[in-house]
């Protein structure tokens, strides 16, 4: 980005959305019209119902539109720990008094730009289609896939440093590749466990769980390893079926292991199934990729760290909510939307 760019990005423009003389000068003509809220009858003293009906409804709209922070928001906004400037990625800035809502100012001293905690939000992920999804009160067709991307790059390692402990209940699910991608065999599709199929390695146990892309179909005693060996505690007692593979972890690890093969589970009621709270996030979890079913399959481990994100505390959806935030701000990933949009991030 050049540094006419730079500049822009200051305004919250991002490079496609740079606005030219014309913007400008529309700008600058619209001062000269009167205020949406201003109408012929404004100073009349005996209004009619209908002026009043239209005044106010105009008003809720403005408001609407308008919506002032609340001493909440301002407070939150203020506590963010800033790191650095959304600008130039400069440490070395300070505070720089309050604005009129008592929303805390900053200035950068690295290259001069003054900003405050929530533009530093914004601009750390480049949130290009804000000026767009505010024109007309509606999103453009993009927004949601951009702002998904950003969500990922956020959640990216979120599961590295989960450890389960106690029971952990351990089994794989499978999910088909693309039909571009499906191997034949005498121009038939294969059948069964194949390499038609991404294996997900699903463990729990009673608060914690996790989601990893095996990276093979059939699971191997190397598979299993990568894949389960730093998320299961030493000594843990581990549930699972009658899968060799998952041998390695036993040995490896020291688990005590209790095995309930498919044919003596198979049909029983989910309350007297021994893994019914790994088969359970399975069934979950295929109804949350069902409702995603346009997903890129080589992003398959982005979209179990966001259900892992889903599934995992806190509980509360407003307190997941502000847990998001916060760490958003406190990533130093920026995802640009030319980046964002390119053909490599096409679903």
């Amino acid at each position: 980005m050049n540094n006419h760019q730079e500049e822009l990005g200051g305004s919250g423009y991002s490079s496609r959305e740079t606005p030219n003389r014309q913007t400008q000068m529309n700008k600058k003509e619209r001062r000269k019209y009167p205020s949406l809220r201003s109408f012929t009858w404004s100073e009349d003293p005996k209004k009619s119902e209908g002026q009043l009906l239209v005044e106010n409804t105009v008003q809720e709209w403005y408001d609407a539109k308008h919506a002032t922070s609340s001493i909440f928001e301002i407070e939150f906004i203020n506590s963010l720990d800033i790191k650095q400037c959304p600008f130039c990625g400069s440490h070395d800035f300070t505070k720089y008094g309050h604005k009129k809502d008592g929303t805390q100012r900053y200035i950068c001293k690295g290259c001069g730009k003054r900003f405050t905690p929530l533009e530093y939000l914004l601009h750390l992920f480049e949130f290009h289609s804000i000026n767009s999804t505010a024109y007309d009160n509606r999103n453009s067709p993009t927004t949601g896939k951009y702002w998904l991307i950003k969500t990922f790059e956020v959640l990216k390692g979120i599961q590295d440093n989960v450890v389960l402990d106690g029971t952990v209940y351990l089994d794989e699910t499978y999910f088909a590749k693309t039909k571009s991608k499906l191997a034949t065999k005498d121009g038939k599709k294969l059948r069964g466990i194949s390499r038609n199929k991404i294996g997900v390695g699903v463990a729990c146990n009673e608060t914690k769980s996790i989601f990893i892309v095996t990276g093979t179909s059939k699971p191997s005693r190397k598979s299993t390893k990568e894949t389960y060996s730093k998320h299961i505690a030493r000594g843990s007692i581990l549930v699972h079926d009658d899968e060799h593979s998952h041998s390695i972890l036993i040995e490896e690890l020291e688990l005590e292991s209790k095995v309930y093969s498919t044919r003596e589970t198979k049909g029983l009621p989910d309350k007297d199934n021994p893994l019914y709270p790994v088969n359970n996030l399975h069934l979950l979890l295929k109804q949350f990729i069902r409702n995603h079913g346009a997903y890129d399959r080589e992003h398959l481990q982005d979209w179990l760290n966001l259900f892992w994100f889903i599934m995992n505390d806190p509980k509360d959806k407003y307190d997941k909510v502000l847990k998001f935030i916060e760490m958003a701000v406190l990533s130093p990933k920026r995802v640009r939307y030319r980046d964002a949009m390119s053909s490599k991030h096409s679903k």
